[in-house]
């Protein structure tokens, strides 16, 4: 990867091909493997979403293989809480006791959001929208309901970025604004677990599966800005609840 490291953190060059991983929540297992994986990839960046935090897995060997990979990531809801040690009556929470100092330290560190020039243009890295790591962004479908944003609505308008990757719903999709197309990164926790790899000039999406063995497998594969036949939306005041999702599995789900 073309990275290089100065004073005030790590400094990437113009990225064109993207490694993006999904909220975390203490998978370290899967994200060694991962790391591994795509060292193999030729990527000049590997990004992550955040949620660090509270999952079956150990937190403080996630931090680790996080700072040690020098993996781009953002901090998440459930690491703001683990830090306020408050809601940790979620499922597999981890305490703020069985974080290191060192690690402690590093979760403190993590920003809400970080930007970096692509190829393409320029790519918020976020948790869920801009600075609110609760932030929803959905179209809505015949069976889900709408979530507008106006911290989005904001940033379309600004028309400082190209690419949004954010995490938050669990669940890997591509939104296509006319000025910005949202990747939401999806998860390493659970059945449907994965990681996408951005290649920015070739105008791809690539998806992976993840599983408890084995390496990533390739899933589904879709252009990025060149996406005539999907719908897109001016902003999310755009948003009717006919959408079909552009996903980033195998199937439906």
């Amino acid at each position: 990867m073309r990275v290089k490291k100065q004073r005030c953190g790590w400094f990437y060059s113009v990225i064109r091909r993207l490694g993006v991983i999904g909220d975390l929540h203490g998978e370290h297992e899967r994200l060694a493997r991962v790391l591994e994986w795509f060292g193999g990839q030729q990527l000049d960046a590997l990004v992550c979403t955040g949620d660090v935090a509270d999952g079956r897995g150990c937190i403080n060997q996630s931090c680790h293989l996080l700072q040690q990979a020098n993996v781009a990531t953002v901090s998440g809801n459930h690491d703001r809480w683990l830090l306020e040690d408050r809601v940790r009556h979620v499922a597999d929470a981890h305490s703020i006791d069985e974080v290191s100092d060192d690690n402690l330290a590093f979760l403190k560190s993590l920003p809400r959001s970080r930007s970096f020039e692509t190829s393409r243009g320029s790519l918020l890295l976020c948790h869920g929208v801009a600075d609110n790591d609760l932030g929803k962004v959905w179209p809505g479908t015949s069976r889900s309901r709408v979530e507008r944003s106006d911290d989005l609505d904001d940033l379309i308008a600004a028309g400082r970025h190209r690419f949004l990757v954010n995490g938050h719903l669990h669940y890997r999709v591509l939104i296509d604004f006319h000025d910005l197309l949202l990747l939401n990164a999806g998860t390493l926790k659970g059945q449907y677990s994965g990681i996408t790899i951005m290649d920015f000039e070739a105008d791809v999406v690539t998806a992976y599966e993840v599983a408890d063995t084995g390496a990533p497998q390739r899933v589904r594969e879709h252009a990025m800005l060149d996406s005539t036949p999907r719908r897109r939306f001016r902003n999310t005041s755009d948003f009717d609840g006919g959408w079909e999702p552009v996903t980033l599995y195998r199937q439906a789900i």
